[in-house]
């Protein structure tokens, strides 16, 4: 047996095949499209797992390193360990291997992998028997062929079953079959089928709004200087309601088919817009995030009035959106504490409940059923009758599922997405890589950096030292980290857990206590070495290390942060950054600033204070984030100077981190890859 390593300066990628034939698939590598030649079902892999597949397939029965792997599929880039598992573990699925049993990729121990299944680039006999040979088929060597021999995908669903009664008889469970729409390059999105009309519309790079009907022939195409966003189409007539941000207001837009203007909306501030509802011809539900928190309108065409919706929420729930169900009638959507969702009308009876977070939901009119993500958050969907009885409808392993619509024959059309996030440094060069969805690094002086990383919706600290990537947390659940900080001392990090607050080490997890704020944190830190605080926008709290409450002080502010290296306080109260080396209650109420206050103070605009959030400190340098028209913006400010200086823009800035050389790095969502998909029922 031999084994290949990365010492060997080869790429055994580099071969020039086309097509290769192993137990009974055939891999287009130019394409990236693997076939099941016995039941001619194609699947187009995503980047990487199509090149995992290729490195593979040029050097079968031979052990290749984890290190040539990491190395191939991230050349020059540290990359977290869990990385090479995700895109292996998506490879399988698409091969149905198992890890216990392997027929095609077996684990050799401390090793690496070895591709055991035989590989010819010629069709082998028994596979040359299978195919038919119609006068009109045509090879698969033929570049005409990249999509013609896309064919359904069958998603085999487990039977439903009854919640409530095992007498009663078996709910029949339909099957679907996959098929795309779109499959240009880039990304496509923010998908929305029209109820009865031959209408799609979607969004193409961020602000381009499509339109095209449902067989993928574009109609129509919108660029913009903002970014657009959720499309959704009129429930009886051809009219678009859409977003476009601007600066810090979303805009409603609604058009035609052929791109005419039938509505100007109302310009309302806002941090994101959910997909609008429409309610009837005349009046849409719109949700907005507003002070970080989604609240709901109605919206009236006829005279452009923007009522809130009296939403009844029980304790410790959020709202998520809205939807039309049953009836026609409009419901929203509940993430609770707990980690569990409900369906509930307005006036707050509960309708449906699910055990897990539901943040993507449509209505299913053939079926009758909520169409939602399941346990797993992304990869899947599943089906939610009024009764409570579910079943499984589709899952995939190409990307994740970023929105879906479906229409009165009950074709659903689905956006599946795949991106990476690479950190980059000041020179743009790819350091760090994960296939994570979110990612949130802090540095150290030793070099270190610390790191959240979520994958199906929980959110794990990293540690990566030397090399090597500590995993410091150990949950199951879904709270979010949104913070996270080193000790003075570099002895310990601290995050949040939602409301909760977390101590780690470098082996792991030493304490979490509860925040005992009343709302969302806003941000935390160190105040020193034993001491930590929180804020939450109206109050600062002050804890020990072991979570007891130490002070409260009254704090009506945009931002409070502490620059534990001067020992000042950090306000931002309507657009002005104040250094102060205390805080007293209710301190911006009456004048009890001083004149020395007032005047060490910087005036911030509303581009650099919108959204403001991911703060950094470094040689007396503040470094934050804020997003304007949806675009993103790093700010650097002199704290002795008061000099402000932009350092980075872009698109999809995830996050940044400061190094102690003040070297930037970017968190940065690239590789966009997206396309339209539609889910058809199979007869």
């Amino acid at each position: 047996m031999q084994s290949i390593d990365i010492n060997n300066n080869q790429d055994p990628t580099a071969e020039k095949v086309t097509i290769y034939y192993f137990d009974d698939f055939a891999f287009d590598a130019q394409h990236d499209e693997l076939k099941n030649i016995a039941s001619n079902l194609v699947h187009k892999l995503e980047p990487q797992v199509a090149h995992l597949l290729r490195l593979f397939l040029a050097s079968p029965d031979q052990v290749i390193s984890k290190e040539l792997i990491q190395q191939s599929l991230w050349p020059n880039t540290v990359v977290e360990q869990n990385s090479l598992y995700q895109i292996l573990t998506k490879l399988r699925r698409v091969l149905n291997d198992s890890t216990k049993s392997p027929k095609c990729i077996k684990t050799v121990p401390k090793k690496g992998y070895r591709f055991i299944a035989n590989v010819s680039t010629e069709l082998p006999k028994p596979l040359a028997d299978i195919i038919p040979t119609t006068k009109n088929e045509k090879s698969l060597n033929q570049p005409s062929t990249r999509w013609m021999w896309l064919l359904p995908v069958i998603i085999v669903c487990f039977s439903a079953y009854a919640f409530f009664n095992s007498d009663e008889p078996e709910i029949k469970v339909p099957l679907y079959h996959l098929e795309d729409v779109s499959y240009a390059l880039g990304l496509e999105f923010d998908v929305d089928a029209h109820p009865h009309a031959d209408l799609l519309a979607y969004i193409k790079d961020i602000k381009t709004l499509t339109i095209s009907n449902k067989q993928g022939t574009v109609l129509f195409q919108q660029p913009s200087t903002y970014r657009a966003a959720k499309p959704s189409w009129q429930k009886e007539g051809k009219l678009l309601a859409y977003w476009q941000y601007r600066e810090d207001q979303c805009d409603l837009k609604i058009i035609t088919p052929q791109g005419a203007i039938a509505h100007n909306g109302p310009a309302i501030s806002c941090e994101l817009a959910q997909k609008p509802v429409w309610k009837n011809s005349k009046e849409l539900i719109l949700t907005i995030k507003q002070h970080g928190t989604l609240v709901p309108y109605l919206y009236r065409l006829t005279n452009n009035a923007l009522i809130p919706l009296p939403l009844k929420l029980p304790q410790n729930s959020i709202y998520k959106g809205a939807l039309n169900a049953w009836n026609d009638k409009t419901y929203y959507l509940l993430n609770h504490k707990d980690h569990t969702s409900s369906l509930i009308e307005l006036s707050g009876r509960t309708v449906l409940n699910w055990d897990f977070p539901i943040w993507l939901a449509t209505f299913d009119p053939q079926q009758q059923t909520i169409v939602s993500n399941d346990v797993s958050q992304r990869h899947g969907l599943i089906a939610t009758r009024l009764d409570k009885t579910h079943y499984p409808i589709f899952s995939t392993a190409q990307g994740l599922f970023s929105s879906i619509s479906i229409d009165h024959a009950g074709d659903m059309y689905t956006a599946i997405e795949s991106w990476q996030v690479n950190i980059r440094d000041k020179d743009n060069l790819p350091i760090f890589s994960t296939s994570s969805i979110d990612y949130l690094p802090v540095s150290n002086a030793l070099g270190e950096t610390a790191f959240m990383s979520r994958r199906s919706g929980i959110c794990e600290v990293y540690l990566h030292s030397e090399n090597n990537v500590t995993r410091l947390s150990q949950h199951k659940g879904y709270e979010y980290v949104q913070f996270l900080e080193w000790r003075p001392d570099l002895s310990m990090l601290v995050s949040n857990r939602d409301m909760d607050i977390a101590l780690y080490d470098r082996q792991g997890m030493v304490q979490q206590f509860t925040s005992a704020l009343d709302q969302s944190i806003k941000n935390l830190g160190w105040y020193n070495a034993d001491t930590l605080y929180a804020f939450d926008g109206k109050t600062v709290h002050l804890y020990n290390l072991q979570g007891r409450l130490l002070s409260s002080i009254s704090l009506d502010a945009q931002l409070a942060y502490y620059n534990v290296y001067n020992s000042s306080w950090l306000i931002l109260k309507n657009n002005q950054l104040f250094n102060l080396t205390e805080l007293t209650n209710n301190m911006f109420f009456g004048n009890k600033l001083t004149d020395k206050q007032l005047a060490n103070s910087v005036t911030l605009t509303n581009k650099q204070v919108n959204q403001f959030h991911n703060i950094r400190i470094k040689n007396n340098n503040l470094y934050w984030q804020s997003s304007w028209s949806k675009r993103d913006h790093i700010w650097q400010l002199n704290l002795a100077t008061q000099q402000i200086t932009k350092v980075a823009k872009g698109n999809l800035i995830w996050h940044f981190d400061i190094n102690a050389n003040e070297e930037l790095t970017i968190a940065k969502m690239e590789a966009l890859e997206g396309d339209i998909k539609r889910l058809t029922t199979v007869n």
